[in-house]
């Protein structure tokens, strides 16, 4: 990958693209950068540990994510911009490997716990990762992300309507459906077609909701609001993504 500076500029000549056109799909799709709030969903306090050249090459490589998927206003020339999906991707990426005091500097480590290896299971499992403005075939705001084979699409929702936590937990999410995990439980949650039977499954709920809730416990080099923000989420998957409640006290 070349540097930042010539293949992801670090520099805005345009803080906010108003109209974006989402690549890769049969026909395009057009949407709008909502409004948000970076200081509010925990963005800004990411930003500038993810906007770093090593860090950018790595994560670009390991999620196999490449200009046609992320250009056409989703933030490839304007990597560093917080207000566009790809830095608010970063950000989250950058809170996924980090948060563990004793972070793995392998992706191939899996030891440790759920806060430790959340990183390397989501590099091993993600395959290609784009960004879309919404799930084609579904009507816009349905759909946050999806996961299918060896590909994992992100779409306006999981950019603005999740907080830092919740995205980084949903590439996680999205990574146990790779990794072979479809959710198992029906419709009969709360969560209509992303229902789990229970947490003995060790689905794609389960990997959010234990990853979360070890970021809010012991989740380092972020905030207590940062990390309330996950336990809020991990609270909110535990409540309703799970046909038998797993009846922990979170």
């Amino acid at each position: 990958m070349k540097a930042i500076k010539s293949f992801l500029p670090l520099a805005a000549l345009v803080l906010c693209v108003p109209f974006l056109i989402a690549p890769g799909s049969s026909s395009d799709q057009t949407c709008s950068v909502p409004p948000h709030d970076n200081v509010a969903d925990g963005s800004s306090h990411y930003g500038p540990g993810a906007c770093n050249q090593e860090r950018v090459n790595h994560w670009w490589a390991v999620f196999e994510m490449g200009e046609s998927d992320w250009d056409s206003g989703f933030g490839y020339h304007d990597a560093c911009n917080m207000d566009l999906p790809l830095a608010r991707t970063f950000a989250a990426m950058y809170l996924l490997t980090y948060s563990a005091e004793d972070y793995a500097t392998s992706t191939s480590d899996f030891s440790g716990n759920a806060l430790r290896w959340a990183y390397p299971y989501t590099a091993n499992n993600a395959g290609r990762t784009s960004a879309l403005c919404f799930k084609p075939g579904s009507s816009p705001g349905q759909w946050a992300a999806w996961a299918y084979g060896s590909r994992m699409e992100l779409y306006i929702p999981f950019f603005y309507n999740f907080d830092v936590a919740a995205r980084a937990a949903a590439l996680l999410h999205e990574s146990r459906h790779n990794g072979g995990k479809s959710h198992n439980g029906g419709s009969t949650c709360s969560r209509g077609a992303s229902c789990d039977t229970n947490w003995a499954y060790e689905g794609a709920n389960m990997y959010e909701v234990l990853y979360l809730w070890w970021f809010g416990v012991d989740g380092t080099r972020t905030t207590s609001a940062i990390r309330n923000m996950g336990l809020n989420r991990a609270r909110t998957v535990h409540d309703t993504a799970f046909n038998t409640n797993p009846g922990f006290n979170i």
